[in-house]
């Protein structure tokens, strides 16, 4: 009887060590080290300013020489022409447009009932997207690969259903309150006074009475504009 040997347990191997994975580095931004980049903030600002009111940098010079700061034009000019007042102004043009909305949104409350802010807010978000689908680069991603626009796409219908169904809410609600309040008809009698102002402004002369015939452009073209609305029969 051949004695069996005894199992010799194989050595366990040693678990393979994790990579950490590190996050993306963050993309280089370039730090300006100019004569106007390194002035102080007013003094900055101002000069920003100054070249926004198309200031001659003769003068800018001479502006930051009352500050005591010695700076040439070429300095100023580099600092236009090399991206730091490009940048200075796409800034103050986003906090223009942001504040803007804000503030047309704060000036339509007051004068409006504050329950139409979630049709205020539905409306910026669908502008955005809008916006959004009209920049080249999105464009072209719809043309060639649909997918990944998908989730845009699917905000914006959302969006819309959303916005139809308060417009509809709100045209029933007019349409309680009577003929006179009703939003087609509202629409259309707007539609048509501002087509006879621009009818009056584009003749060929602009008559001293009523009673004097409008004479129109050769080459105006009147709006088809749609008929009254005729009032409920009782």
């Amino acid at each position: 009887m051949t004695n069996a040997l005894p199992q010799i347990p194989s050595p366990t191997e040693p678990a393979a060590p994790q990579l950490q994975v590190l996050p993306d580095p963050k993309p280089y931004k370039k730090i300006r080290n100019g004569k106007i980049a390194r002035l102080p903030f007013l003094e900055r600002d101002m000069v920003n300013r100054m070249l926004r009111d198309h200031i001659p940098y003769e003068k800018i010079v001479g502006a930051l020489d009352e500050h005591g700061i010695q700076v040439t034009e070429r300095n100023v000019s580099n600092w236009k022409t090399r991206g730091g007042y490009k940048a200075w102004a796409a800034e103050q043009d986003s906090a223009i447009t942001n504040r803007l909305a804000q503030d047309n949104v704060l000036e339509h409350l007051r004068k409006s009932d504050a329950s139409q802010l979630a049709e205020i807010g539905l409306q910026i978000a669908a502008t955005n997207l809008s916006q959004f689908f009209l920049k080249p680069e999105n464009q072209q991603n719809l043309a060639t690969n649909p997918a990944t626009c998908r989730q845009p796409i699917a905000d914006a219908c959302r969006l819309a259903r959303h916005i139809q169904a308060l417009q509809e809410y709100r045209d029933d609600c007019a349409k309680e309150l009577g003929y006179k309040y009703n939003p087609e008809r509202v629409r259309r009698k707007y539609e048509r006074g501002f087509e006879i102002t621009r009818e009056v402004y584009s003749a060929a002369k602009i008559p001293n009475s009523p009673r004097e015939p409008l004479i129109p452009r050769h080459n105006y073209i009147p709006k088809e504009l749609s008929p009254e609305l005729p009032p409920p029969l009782d």
